[in-house]
């Protein structure tokens, strides 16, 4: 299934996205590698020279995922598309920074459906030409924090039970093109986006504590290697990991 195959990662400049983007070019898929971060994309662009392209934009700026799309189109039309940009915000309703809320869902909602959008519109596309005879994947790296509601961690929560909504209507509405779109729910994962994001480190020292070993960024690579990796008529469309001692 993964032969001779595009995909387009956003995200992959650290973290989850570029344990993603080396997954696939490991597997022999040709990867569009999108991040803001230049440097790094360009590190994992050395790496395999032959296997990624950098693409050094944000997931927010008007016609990025066209772009994106279009920069797969040097090799061929990209038939994957992962979702995995995105960051968080510590706090409750009453606690968190309301300075940091429109920018959390311009990032984790809106931008993410603006790539749904682009992306299923390219792929149905590309199903009309063929008949469908060539299944296309799209993968959105979701949270269980969209599925569980923490009143520790509900701003960041509603923006991924939002887009968990998201990803089965596209679902429903694509998969006649032969277009999977799969939901990947990870639970606690040492990745660095905790530092990022600001959060209290000294609690996710305890939640490593009580939780741990933790997931790591080739974990949910691996899961989502094994998704599109899947014969066409098979399709797995929700998948929650978690530590196996993460107990929420």
């Amino acid at each position: 299934m993964t032969e001779q195959r595009v995909a387009v990662v956003t995200g992959a400049s650290s973290g989850i996205g570029r344990a993603i983007a080396v997954r696939f070019a490991r597997q022999g898929i040709r990867v569009v590698a999108a991040g803001r971060n230049a440097d790094e994309l360009a590190k994992l662009a050395g790496e395999l020279p032959e296997l990624v392209r950098p693409v050094c934009g944000d997931v927010t700026d008007p016609g990025h995922p066209e772009r994106l799309l279009a920069a797969a189109e040097k090799w061929e039309p990209a038939s994957i598309l992962v979702v995995s940009a995105g960051h968080g915000l510590p706090g409750t309703v009453l606690g968190s920074d309301p300075d940091g809320w429109r920018d959390l869902v311009e990032v984790n909602y809106l931008a993410v459906l603006r790539q749904l959008r682009v992306g299923g519109e390219y792929f149905t596309g590309q199903a009309e030409r063929d008949n469908g005879r060539r299944v296309r994947d799209i993968v959105v790296i979701g949270s269980t924090a969209g599925r569980q509601v923490s009143a520790a961690n509900p701003v960041y929560g509603s923006t991924k039970f939002a887009v968990h909504s998201l990803v089965e209507a596209l679902r429903q509405e694509v998969c006649a093109h032969n277009i999977r779109v799969t939901l990947i729910e990870p639970g606690f994962v040492r990745s660095g986006f905790q530092e990022t994001a600001g959060y209290d480190m000294a609690w996710f020292d305890k939640v490593t504590e009580d939780n741990g070993p933790l997931l790591t960024p080739d974990d949910v690579a691996e899961t989502v290697g094994f998704v599109v990796d899947r014969p066409a008529h098979v399709h797995l469309d929700d998948i929650r990991l978690r530590p196996t001692r993460q107990r929420v």
